[in-house]
């Protein structure tokens, strides 16, 4: 574990080849030199930095941290003297093992009462007392609600599943699931509807009323499984419910109801 600039300056020392950087404990976990400043890496993405006056700096904001995060969770300790864990979509909170009683890595640190502070690009600990010198209050990180837009929002969504609802108890998707028994499509083909691109397609169809059966056959391709019993249609309506209630806040941020503070 690198636990001090010094530290990182001993590390690279060592070095084969100083542009390739060198290996940190944990796989994807690398450190470069760039100036007087040590980057540490996890597969290519920047997560923070040692300074010359014995501080590291984080990187990431929670976006590009959900790439790494169960490398992050799982190995940090390994390689930086710090505990990290996800507390909420794109968010994650991060402490210094100083701070924490015990064994500080372990996964389920953040059960117990904690001050640790939310990552941002920026965040900066004192190596040498572990403590946080510039942490923003929660509150900062919560986004703000457009009211007219969440009636947008809203208005849309109920009158989707409106729609969805209707299909679902004419059984349209009971020919869907049949098809999907007598040809499953290989587990690479299935939606995976925390995907972007699904996201996305999601958005679309509430937004535009749009209810048919090339987006119904994706629901059930990303339900049916030649491991899953038989499925009635309503059925299939709650497994659509349950999408739509876990992608919420990613869809509300694409009506705009969403509004990340500046």
């Amino acid at each position: 574990m690198i636990s001090s600039y010094k530290a990182a300056q001993l590390h690279m020392e060592k070095a084969r080849d100083k542009a390739k950087g060198r290996p940190m404990k944990g796989s994807g976990w690398r450190l470069f030199q760039e100036g007087d400043m040590y980057v540490v890496r996890v597969w290519g993405d920047e997560i923070g930095l040692f300074l010359p006056d014995n501080t590291f700096q984080f990187s990431p904001n929670g976006a590009m941290a959900r790439r790494t995060a169960p490398t992050l969770s799982a190995t940090m300790h390994r390689s930086l003297p710090f505990a990290w864990a996800r507390v909420g979509d794109k968010m994650y909170r991060v402490e210094h093992r100083a701070n924490l009683d015990g064994e500080g890595w372990r996964w389920d640190w953040m059960r117990q009462p904690t001050n640790a502070p939310l990552v941002y690009p920026g965040l900066t600990f004192d190596l040498t007392t572990g403590k946080c010198l510039n942490p923003k209050p929660d509150a900062a990180f919560k986004p703000e609600v457009d009211p007219e837009r969440r009636k947008v929002w809203l208005a849309a969504l109920r009158a989707w599943k409106r729609q969805v609802k209707v299909a679902a108890r004419l059984g349209v998707f009971d020919p869907l699931m049949a098809a999907n028994r007598a040809n499953p499509p290989c587990w690479y083909d299935r939606p995976d509807w925390r995907d972007e691109i699904y996201l996305d397609i999601l958005y679309t169809a509430i937004k535009d009323g749009r209810c048919d059966t090339d987006l119904l056959r994706m629901f059930v391709d990303g339900r049916i499984t030649q491991y899953t019993s038989p499925l009635t249609s309503m059925e299939m309506f709650e497994e659509v419910e349950r999408v739509v209630a876990v992608s919420s806040a990613a869809l509300r941020k694409r009506f705009g109801v969403l509004v990340e503070r500046k």
